[in-house]
């Protein structure tokens, strides 16, 4: 069962105020998670994909931003929905942890509840990289992100090969499909994201779902370990854990979603 989930008061079942914001990893632009914002979309919720700033984008601002950009970006989404008095699941992919949990600052259900039935419910973290307030994404990983060092940074993005990505992104694919996958849903990533110190930790208020990836070859398993053991400890509760034998992207396509529902219906709301 989840931490407390009846902490706040829940909605009636069946209504349809629930939202879901889907917040990406590094080199990963929205359509990543086009197959997940689909099937999330099929539950009757409305869905976001947030665009973070820091993974380059050919047809926008080509200057580095970072972590408090995407940040600040990502935030108007939950925000704009608790104004509108919907309570909101966020799902956060690796470095989208570290974003999500900088962006839902005063959004959570219990802050707000004294003025809109709105507010954040619930994180949801698919291997999340979880820095201590004030640590960098950087200093969290410690160096132990297993794609290793960038093999370039182009302009201030950071630049991996198709044929590593396609390796430890997708290392659950056949190489192939995985190659298909790094040319049309992946990106360069800011390397100025991975530097700046998280500003709220707002998994210290907002209750957490962790999806341990336990086939990852980017975030591996022993560090998302350890990143449980940071939000518990600076929470001051257990955290929600689920473990999957899912590389780092294929879980987003498929088996995220279940819990999805599980959330949605723990919170009070039927799908």
């Amino acid at each position: 069962m989840m931490d407390n989930p009846t902490s706040v008061p829940s909605r009636p079942a069946g209504d349809s105020s629930a939202a879901i914001v889907i917040v990406p990893n590094a080199w990963c632009p929205p359509r990543h998670y086009d197959g997940l914002a689909t099937a999330c979309r099929n539950l009757g919720s409305e869905v976001v994909v947030v665009q973070n700033p820091s993974a380059w984008d050919r047809t926008g601002d080509s200057s580095p931003k970072g972590l408090h950009d995407d940040a600040a970006n990502a935030r108007r989404v939950p925000q704009r929905l608790v104004d509108e008095e919907k309570d909101v699941l966020v799902v956060a992919h690796a470095y989208g942890a570290a974003v999500a949990s900088e962006c839902v600052k005063g959004l959570g259900k219990e802050e707000v509840m004294a003025t809109t039935k709105g507010g954040v419910v619930r994180m949801i973290f698919i291997a999340g990289i979880v820095p201590r307030e004030g640590e960098s994404v950087a200093a969290a990983l410690g160096g132990e992100l297993g794609i290793g060092p960038p093999e370039g940074i182009i302009g201030g993005f950071m630049y991996y090969s198709r044929e590593v990505l396609a390796g430890f992104m997708y290392s659950g694919l056949p190489f192939e499909h995985g190659l298909r996958n790094a040319a049309t849903t992946n990106t360069m990533q800011s390397s100025q994201s991975f530097t700046e110190g998280l500003a709220f930790a707002g998994y210290k208020g907002v209750p957490v779902t962790y999806m341990v990836t336990g086939a990852d070859r980017m975030v591996l398993p022993e560090l998302q370990e350890r990143f449980i053991g940071v939000i518990e400890a600076d929470a001051g509760r257990k955290v929600d854990v689920i473990r999957h034998s899912a590389d780092h992207s294929g879980i987003v396509r498929a088996e995220v979603v279940k819990y999805i529902v599980r959330a949605l219906a723990e919170n009070g709301f039927r799908t």
